[in-house]
């Protein structure tokens, strides 16, 4: 299964302070940042597992799949109610991304030494960082497409979708070998380094959408998470 690392990640000091839409950072705010980005470049140690599946159907809240050669072994994903995103796919990419645990084990450390407001920031650019590493999937899953004249679904994570709890992360995380990034799963169904996520893309020719969107809209947060990623138009 393929492994990606030495992945690129670029950020401006001004995506990890965006707190709100309409927020005024104060004075102080942009140079403290700056520090906290400057730190995190050093810290974050990008990495993705991921692999293509064939989709066999989707029924009711289940997603089938077929594991790629040598195994083909199928395989079954309780995605819940919102399955139906998935009813177009042929196809489906399943991947885990992590930056690492540097990033997270300074948070704390500045966490301990009273640096709260330093710690905060740092741990934004964690969170900011790993979606950016996350920008390598989504195109990897539109230019597959792409080739071959289909379209792409949304991002699909367990604990992020409604109706996909968290301990889905099971059934999609047995689905790869991650320890080869040096993940984990915890018994609470948590990706340890934290700054992980799973998450599986459907491609076909039914989808209309030539890039990857989120399901955002479907939460109870979307109208307050500065994390919100908003679907291309």
């Amino acid at each position: 299964m393929p492994v990606l690392v030495d992945i690129p990640i670029a950020l401006q000091t001004e995506q990890i302070i965006s707190s709100g839409r309409n927020a005024k950072i104060r004075p102080g705010l942009l140079r403290d940042a700056e520090k906290a980005l400057a730190l995190a470049q050093n810290l974050w140690q990008p990495r993705i597992v991921y692999d293509w599946f064939e989709v066999r159907a989707v029924e009711g809240e289940q997603l089938q799949l077929r594991a790629p050669a040598p195994s083909g072994q199928e395989v079954a994903l309780h995605i819940g109610p919102k399955a139906d995103l998935l009813a177009p796919a042929e196809m489906a990419l399943v991947s885990v991304i992590t930056i690492g645990p540097a990033l997270e084990e300074q948070v704390h450390q500045l966490q301990v030494a009273g640096e709260g407001l330093l710690s905060y920031l740092l741990d934004s650019a964690g969170v900011v960082a790993l979606g950016a590493a996350g920008e390598t999937l989504r195109c990897l899953a539109e230019e597959a497409a792409a080739e071959r004249g289909w379209g792409v679904s949304p991002s699909l994570s367990p604990g992020s979708l409604v109706g996909w709890p968290l301990r889905g992360q099971r059934e999609l995380c047995a689905l790869l070998p991650i320890e080869k990034i040096d993940v984990h799963l915890s018994q609470h169904h948590v990706l340890e380094p934290h700054k992980s996520v799973s998450a599986l893309v459907g491609l076909g020719s039914g989808y209309e959408s030539n890039k990857v969107g989120s399901v955002c809209k479907y939460c109870a947060l979307k109208d307050t998470c500065w994390r919100r990623r908003e679907d291309p138009s």
